[in-house]
């Protein structure tokens, strides 16, 4: 009791209510609107259940992703889609008893992408947007005309819906942005020009939004700042909401940054530390007579207060922190903050999946999108509880031994090493990654507290699994780097001198550190194209080396581009050391003083010198025990790197889903 008791007297701001406008929000922990791709344009009971999942968690306000009006292609919800206000009434009615607030944002991408009927863009003026390059149409009256009718629509089908308030979307360089910020609007009729006459539409927008919907619901905007020069500063962004304050037009006041030419600003990777928005949020959020939202890869409610405690901010985003744990508030209330799943900010899952398979999933909550089939709360003891062995203490056992633990299997977990959490706490040895064995060290308290048997320097084989008498085998043996030369874009090329003592993977440059002398040149050859080959090469240019980092694809670390981590990673590269690029790239051999590479589409041989060769390729799996065991008379799972070495994610999902199998 003193725990919950202590808990929520040191959460006292994050955790007293608040009013928006006319809404009252229980607490001041908010979901941003943030693109899950789930309810594939409107919303159904998938998305709906993955809403109500952290309703009953303890949000306050959760902010629905963007709904596109007109004929915007905005990718996730549509204005007018079969079944939105429906759903909407049906979120609202199960979100009610948990007392979670629902705004929605409405917006539309401007000069991001194509209209819907493929014609070109919308803009200010003629622009050109970063995602398709294409250039827009400046709007003509008659579509801002129109504009406003769908902005109207869409605000009433809001609260038709049940919904407790709207947000309009000003800010990531979309379109109400391109007519704010004089880096795009270049109009010289009365929506171009002065601050006056560029803030006129988003003003029209506000104006029929609020006269459309009821007293009841709160209105507000989601304003950014730009980084660039003759961009809008934070002080801009501060005239801007002041502007709408001073009308009576808004209730509230969503802050955030970047736009789509930085992406790795609105979502900051791991890379980010907590808060790191708050400094250009500052002048919007201290001068503000509306309540303000802050975001910023906070995790913890403890850094909510913190924000809220030094007046930085009203209320604090915690997207990400949410779809990792959708339980959070509840958990730490509890005293159970050691409880909470950790995200940790890869971005692989969440932004990731959405730009790859068009929805978000989540590297450490396998139920993220499948709540109403996945979620934890569905998992029960097995009817038939067995003894299950786990082989392997990385993540892909971890989860498998949590999970078949939680279901009441008798379950021991065989780690040949000394300590769990296999090849990730080789990643968190590299520059700003250590966040990532967050999630084995969540994983590890986990399985303690499940009671699972953990033996720790314990090889095992195949003559060893009959000691153990189990029913099933999960084999979670994972992989090791290869040193072969292959290089998976050039098939048949094997580079020769791969014995050469010059040559090392990217484990041992980790975990050899400061004990070996890398000389003061490095070549970093990367085939896989992900984070690997990029620890390697920052490891080495905070070492003070020169690197060259070849790699066979046509850009720097293409695996990363999704997770929004590729650039960051560059731009911290190249400020900090010597850094060169060589892009489709083949490692031809390595010899005394460094190695020979040409390029994969002509081009004669050139020398780099070079005293380390940091070679990355696709690990090669660990399968002995696995093959031995392909006859057992008993069930054997292999779950993560040991069937095809591939990334943390599918390694959590797989040990999860093995385990839940039994």
């Amino acid at each position: 009791m003193h725990l919950v008791e202590n808990a929520r007297a040191n959460l006292s701001h994050v955790l007293s209510p608040i009013a928006i406008g006319p809404v009252r929000v229980p607490n001041r922990v908010v979901r941003t609107g943030h693109g899950t791709g789930i309810g594939k344009g409107t919303m159904n009971p998938a998305l709906i259940a993955y809403h109500v999942e952290r309703a009953k968690g303890g949000v306050g306000l959760t902010i629905i992703e963007a709904l596109a009006v007109g004929s915007s292609a905005y990718p996730f919800l549509v204005s007018g889609a079969p079944g939105l206000v429906e759903g909407y009434r049906d979120l609202a009615a199960q979100c009610a008893p948990h007392g979670m607030k629902i705004f929605q944002q409405i917006g539309h991408l401007g000069n991001e992408v194509p209209e819907l009927d493929g014609s070109p863009p919308w803009s200010s003026s003629d622009s050109v947007g970063a995602m398709v390059g294409i250039p827009s149409q400046p709007m003509t009256l008659a579509q801002m005309d129109f504009l406003v009718e769908c902005y109207v629509k869409a605000a009433r089908d809001c609260a038709d819906g049940g919904l407790d308030g709207v947000e309009l979307h000003m800010a990531h360089g979309y379109l109400l942005q391109q007519f704010l910020s004089p880096l795009y609007n270049r109009r010289e009729d009365a929506y171009g020009g002065s601050f006056e006459n560029r803030i006129r539409l988003p003003v029209r927008l506000l104006e029929a939004v609020r006269a459309a919907i009821p007293d009841t619901m709160a209105l507000g905007v989601r304003l950014s700042s730009e980084p660039f020069e003759g961009g809008l500063s934070p002080d801009d962004v501060r005239h801007i909401a002041g502007h709408f304050t001073e009308r009576g037009l808004i209730d509230f006041l969503n802050l955030s940054s970047g736009t789509d030419y930085n992406p790795h600003k609105i979502i900051g990777a791991m890379h980010e530390p907590a808060g790191y928005e708050l400094e250009g949020d500052r002048p919007a959020a201290h001068a503000s007579k509306v309540p303000v939202i802050v975001t910023g890869r906070f995790r913890t409610l403890e850094e909510a207060e913190q924000v809220i405690r030094e007046g930085d901010g009203d209320l604090v985003g915690m997207t990400r922190a949410h779809i990792a744990d959708p339980a959070l508030v509840h958990k730490t209330m509890e005293g159970r903050a050691d409880d909470v799943r950790p995200c940790i900010g890869c971005n692989h899952g969440c932004i990731g999946g959405l730009l790859t398979r068009g929805q978000i999933g989540c590297t450490v909550n396998v139920a993220v999108g499948m709540e109403a089939s996945l979620s934890e709360e569905l998992i029960r003891p097995s009817a038939d509880p067995r003894r299950v062995l786990v082989v392997g203490g990385g993540p892909a056992g971890l989860e498998a031994a949590r999970v078949a633990a939680m279901r009441g299997h008798k379950v021991v977990l065989a780690e040949a090493s000394p300590h769990l959490g296999g090849a990730v706490n080789i990643a968190a040895l590299a520059p700003r990654r250590a966040g990532i064995a967050d999630i084995v060290h969540w994983l590890e308290r986990e399985v303690r507290r499940c009671s699972v048997d953990i033996r720790l320097s314990t090889y095992i084989d195949a003559e060893d699994i009959a000691d153990y008498a189990p029913d099933a085998v999960i084999v979670a043996t994972g992989s090791l780097p290869r040193l072969d030369g292959a290089q998976h874009r050039s098939p048949g090329l094997v580079a020769t001198g791969m014995d050469h003592g010059s040559v090392v993977s990217s484990h041992e440059v980790l975990t050899e550190g400061s004990n070996r002398h890398w000389g003061s040149r490095a070549v970093v050859f990367d085939d896989t194209g992900h984070y690997e080959a990029v620890a390697a090469a920052e490891y080495l240019v905070a070492k003070g080396l020169a690197v060259t980092f070849v790699t066979p694809h046509k850009s720097f670390a293409p695996g990363l581009e999704p997770a929004l981590s590729d650039e960051a990673a560059l731009e911290r590269l190249a400020a900090n050391g010597n850094l060169r690029l060589v892009t489709y790239g083949e490692l031809l051999g390595v010899g005394d003083g460094g190695v020979e590479v040409r390029q994969r589409f002509g081009g004669g041989a050139f020398h780099i010198d070079a005293d380390t060769v940091v070679f990355v390729s696709h690990n090669a799996p660990n399968r002995d025990l696995l093959d031995e065991l392909g006859d057992a008379p008993f069930p054997v799972i292999a779950v993560g790197d040991v069937r095809s070495p591939r990334y943390l994610q599918t390694a959590i999902r797989e040990g999860h889903m093995a385990a839940r199998s039994l």
